[in-house]
């Protein structure tokens, strides 16, 4: 990313990155370390196998009576024969192994510690060669590019798990501006850990924000929030993340968060198009707030950005929402007749253009939107509903009473 849209630390978060740096390298001085990085505090460090099976075989040596199953059982599919290579090809692809992944460059640990999880602490574990370790650590003979990019080891405990000779703890907090301080110094991010088209398909920004999309289809918006967010961490840049996770936010009712996301999302200076999406539900966010003069000033600019006819047609009904709501109903009836003239064949226009109708006491153009409204398959009554309880709840707020054949269409269906 270039660096306005993924700018370097500022000096308080440099200090405080480096800080946290010299920690691990003090650390790492009393001894000849290997690192590994986890962006939560799990309650092991352990492999994926001891974390399927560790509550069955709490005594089990892995090694000898759970590897040897799982081999037996991949060798039909693969030509290799050696048992450490087959297990870090599994491991590359996200098989379940005894393996658990360790580097020899802190920096890189660093990354694995922030790379994920962004509301939870990360941690860098160090682990001394020295000792018993050394028998369980397996290097590739034929390592694949990410392997080498990562400066990988594969350490194989016999119980599945091993104990930290140290560990530091990276606050959530400094995630983000340490991935900054990496990419920026050390060249270490997303693109070059997992530098391989299974990288791509398994850890891309494209890969979460199409995770992201598969969960908004499905309505399962806050699945969505999480493949949004590791889009926009893997990629600060993604503006259309961010304006999708802005209406998975919205959807979810939480419209203080939707709201930095288009922002966010307008400052990245994507498409025209996406701008104007952007304006467009950010205006669809104040409304919900109740804050209508910055919903219509939203509405207003996506307009003047130009959304499709459709988008427009929907901006202009929902500008003449905000309108109603302001009881700014002659300004509301201006923007439903925009609505209506881009897209004649929507039905929600006319029913909001007969409500306003009716306040400004216009009976024959309040009954004739209406009856075309019901035409078109809208239940005008549940809609006037939504707002007032009931014909007489209406008339004693506006202090006039409805005509009896507008009262009898808003109560016998």
């Amino acid at each position: 990313m270039n660096a306005q849209t993924h700018p370097a630390p500022q000096k308080d978060s440099l200090s405080r990155v480096l800080k946290k740096i010299r920690e691990i390298a003090e650390k790492s001085e009393s001894g000849d370390y290997i690192y590994r990085g986890e962006p939560e505090c799990y309650p092991k460090v352990s492999s994926t196998l001891y974390r399927v099976f560790g509550n069955l075989f709490n005594v089990t040596d892995f090694n000898k009576e759970v590897v040897p199953d799982m081999l037996r059982e991949v060798k039909e599919y693969t030509t290799e024969t050696d048992k450490d290579e087959i297990q870090h090809a599994l491991q590359h692809y996200g098989g379940k192994t005894n393996l658990i992944d360790f580097t020899t460059d802190f920096f890189i640990a660093l990354f694995f510690a922030c790379d994920g999880s962004p509301d939870e602490d990360g941690r860098v574990i160090l682990k001394d060669e020295a000792g018993n370790i050394k028998a369980w650590i397996k290097v590739p003979r034929n390592p694949q590019n990410r392997v080498l990019a990562q400066k990988s080891i594969f350490v194989s405990p016999p119980k599945g798990f091993i104990e930290p000779d140290d560990i530091i703890c990276i606050p959530k907090s400094l995630k983000p501006e340490m991935r900054d301080y990496l990419k920026k110094y050390h060249n270490i991010s997303a693109g070059t850990i997992y530098n391989d088209l299974h990288g791509f398909i398994k850890r891309s920004a494209y890969t979460e924000f199409c995770n992201g999309l598969t969960a908004q289809n499905k309505r399962e918006h806050a699945e969505a929030v999480k493949h949004y967010t590791e889009a926009v961490l893997l990629d600060p840049g993604y503006a259309r993340a961010y304006v999708n996770r802005g209406i998975a936010y919205y959807d979810l009712k939480e419209y203080k968060d939707a709201i930095k996301d288009y922002r966010k999302a307008i400052k990245l200076k994507p498409t025209v198009a996406l701008v104007a999406l952007a304006h467009y539900n950010l205006g669809n966010c104040y409304r919900e707030k109740g804050d209508y003069d910055k919903a219509i000033d939203a509405y207003n600019e996506a307009i003047k950005l130009g959304l499709s006819a459709s988008d427009t047609a929907d901006a202009h009904n929902n500008c003449g929402s905000a309108y109603y709501r302001k009881g700014e109903y002659r300004q509301a009836i201006d923007a439903y007749n925009k609505a209506i003239e881009l897209k004649p064949d929507r039905a929600v226009p006319y029913c909001n253009r007969g409500e306003a109708w009716l306040h400004m006491e216009e009976w024959k153009d309040a009954k004739s939107d209406m009856i075309t409204a019901k035409k078109k398959g809208v239940d005008i009554i549940a809609s006037f509903q939504n707002v007032y309880k009931s014909v007489a709840d209406f008339e004693q707020q506006m202090g006039f009473q409805l005509p009896k054949d507008i009262a009898k269409m808003l109560t016998q269906r």
